[in-house]
């Protein structure tokens, strides 16, 4: 029995989806990162976050994690012009439950008409769908001179329902891609 509910416990948990933030880094692999140390924040139509204060939100920890690595933000002039798009997607997983017992015991059916496996097992089934979203944050880094982009950050993670939580996420996410960002720069893996 111990087994079996072990084993159910199992199945449950892979079937619901990935909860962790999942990061990645592209950016050109020509350009000299050591160079930029000024930036400025754009706003495009596709940046902000349909709720007006979390897209504030976004945007002052982008630029506070910039600043805290040591660019300075200027309102002209930048070396990097830096903005952020958000994508959600909703998704539903899937999982099935089954509980019941097996047909071991005495009945009909081995050797000399007796043994084991005669007897039926009943067991019962039940599906549950559960709905949620997946939000991708994007961060883009252009060149100012050459108004390419040099630069992007990707983060996904299975958005949670209470603001507060939210901005918990985001914070996860931008702190691992500074750290990935800091091993490619150091040449340490990506």
């Amino acid at each position: 029995m111990k087994k079996t509910l072990g084993l159910l416990i199992v199945l449950g948990l892979a079937a619901t989806p990935a909860l962790a933030q999942k990061v990645n880094i592209d950016y050109a692999r020509d350009f000299d990162f050591s160079g930029p140390e000024t930036f400025q924040y754009v706003n495009t139509e596709e940046s902000n976050a349909s709720n007006p204060m979390m897209a504030d939100r976004i945007e002052s920890m982008i630029k506070a994690k910039l600043k805290a690595g040591g660019a300075t933000e200027v309102t002209e002039n930048p070396d990097l012009f830096i903005t952020y798009h958000i994508t959600t997607e909703q998704q539903t997983s899937y999982t099935t439950t089954s509980f019941g017992y097996g047909g071991y015991g005495p009945g009909w059916g081995g050797w000399g008409g007796y043994g084991y496996g005669g007897m039926g097992g009943m067991t019962s089934s039940q599906t549950t769908a559960r709905n949620y979203t997946v939000g991708t944050l994007i961060i883009d880094a252009y060149d100012s001179t050459d108004k390419k982009m040099i630069w992007r950050a990707t983060g996904e993670v299975t958005v949670k329902d209470k603001p507060e939580k939210q901005i918990k996420q985001i914070e996860k996410i931008l702190n691992k891609i500074g750290k990935k960002w800091a091993k490619i720069l150091a040449d340490k893996g990506k």
